[in-house]
């Protein structure tokens, strides 16, 4: 058995804490920064890793110059420590693989592409001590762990606060916010964990919930060098408004020939076609009647489910992923939406800010978003063009304007632009505040309060909701209901 000194026990122990500290946290800075010893904000988290990879390829060669590395030289809180530090560099080492077989992946959809130098990493695994049970595991984990960054990196871009919380929130989402328990109880385990993503229409909901649906738990079949399925195939969506009532349970759990008129052969439903290691996401569920929502919350409660026109019990044992642009607590309170159904699936409630949320906080937001649109609409990187089509936007679209189309708007006035040179804000679409708060020409009118009062419900009158009044006022929800109302 071998004994760390005092100096690599330090230095691995904070190798082994970095990995389970979420990577888009202050926290993973301020522990990179401290075990480099720079400043904050000096570096990217890219240029960090790097040098914590040199260090960490450094002292694993002094360790393998005495004798090879093998974890199993070591015990106790020892061991933890290096399989940990060691699991954390070759999880790095191999980085390059993972990111080409997941872009591989992406291209070539539900077929299972093979990991490029899967047998180099296997070696690894085995001259370091780990039984095979332990390198599929780890393995897959490694893939997971990429995977959540690059979806949630790809999809989630922008730097004010509310985005930088996003992605703190959806990585936790993945992973739990103790990745220590994730990977000892709930690794592989979390179909019982569901998602509600709440946000106004364009906002990037689905983008969220693809995020997340294709970050789940995936199995590496070490025979193989493979893993056990896409994560193409592994998440399976759905738009409710798409479809009409009668056809909408159908889509749900499938139907068998002849269930119905127009049944003229078997379909698989949403539920189905989603493997154990998937996810499901119903977008617009705030839409559904009651009846259908009493037949998915057995789904949900039961994992059980039967086609249309059938008595064949089917499992689902996929993860639920489910948003809505509207009201949930209006809803729930006028009925419209079953109170047991969103307790099933409120496990991890997620609001994804508005576009005018972000820009409020952060001006800067608006050309990062232009540069990254106008990159997906042009398919390259392009700054002078960004920066001229952000001129324009500022100098034509007025500062308070409401984005109500959030970000799926933004896209579609920059492709008007690119067209027209122009865009033109549709009339509907109209401004924060259409029309202009006045004082009152009785004085007694005009106090703080009666100012607050009035205010309040001037802006629910155009927005609607206490939460866009709130949002706007910059007050608690309780407190715009209050001047709203009266009481």
């Amino acid at each position: 058995m071998k004994k760390l000194s005092t100096e690599q026990n330090d230095f691995f122990t904070q190798v082994a804490s970095l990995a389970f500290v979420n990577p888009f946290s202050d926290q993973r800075e301020q522990a990179d920064c401290q075990l480099l010893n720079i400043a904050p904000k000096s570096e990217t988290i890219f240029q960090r890793a790097e040098k914590i990879q040199q260090l960490l390829h450094d002292k694993f060669q002094q360790l393998q110059s005495e004798r090879c590395f093998n974890i199993n030289h070591y015990q106790g809180k020892s061991r933890q420590i290096m399989e940990y530090s060691w699991l954390f560099y070759q999880f790095h080492e191999f980085q390059q693989p993972f990111v080409e077989l997941i872009e591989k992946q992406n291209t070539a959809g539900d077929r299972p592409v093979e990991l490029a130098q899967a047998k180099e990493l296997i070696l690894c695994f085995q001259k370091a001590g780990f039984n095979e049970v332990e390198t599929e595991k780890s393995i897959a984990l490694f893939y997971q762990l990429h995977r959540g960054f690059y979806f949630i990196s790809t999809a989630i871009s922008g730097d004010c606060t509310s985005i930088i919380e996003l992605r703190v929130r959806l990585w936790n989402n993945i992973f739990t916010f103790n990745p220590q328990w994730y990977v000892d109880y709930l690794c592989g385990k979390m179909e019982d964990f569901s998602t509600l993503l709440l946000g106004e229409t364009g906002t990037g909901k689905s983008l969220v919930a693809h995020a997340i649906g294709c970050s789940g738990f995936i199995p590496f079949d070490l025979s193989k060098k493979r893993f056990k399925e896409s994560f193409t195939q592994s998440f399976q969506s759905i738009n409710l408004s798409q479809y009409p009532a009668s056809l909408l349970e159908s889509e749900l759990f499938g139907h068998k020939k002849g269930a119905f008129t127009g049944a003229i052969d078997h379909h698989q439903g949403l539920f189905a076609r989603c493997s154990e290691y998937g996810a499901v996401f119903i977008d617009e569920i705030g839409d559904i009647d009651i009846p259908t929502q009493v037949k998915l919350l057995n789904v949900i409660q039961d994992r059980v489910f039967c086609p249309v026109g059938s008595h064949e019990k089917m499992r689902f044992s996929g993860r639920m992923i489910s948003a809505t642009n509207r009201n949930i607590e209006q809803l729930r309170k006028e009925g419209q939406f079953r109170n047991d159904l969103y307790y099933r699936l409120c496990s991890d409630v997620i609001k994804i800010p508005s576009l005018q949320q972000r820009i409020q906080e952060n001006s800067d937001e608006l050309g990062h978003l232009i540069a990254r649109l106008v990159s997906r609409v042009t398919d390259i990187s392009a700054p002078v063009l960004s920066a001229r089509i952000e001129k324009h936007i500022r100098q034509t679209v007025p500062e308070n304007y409401a984005w109500p189309g959030n970000v799926r708007e933004l896209e579609q006035c920059i492709r008007q632009i690119c067209i027209t040179g122009h865009y033109q804000i549709a009339e509907e679409n109209g401004l924060v505040h259409q029309k202009e708060f006045m004082l009152s020409d009785d004085l007694a009118e005009n106090t703080g309060q009666r100012l607050l009062q009035r205010y309040c419900r001037f802006l629910y009158e155009e927005q609607g909701s206490y939460e866009a009044v709130a949002r706007i006022a910059q007050l608690d929800r309780r407190t715009v209901k209050k001047y709203i109302v009266g009481k």
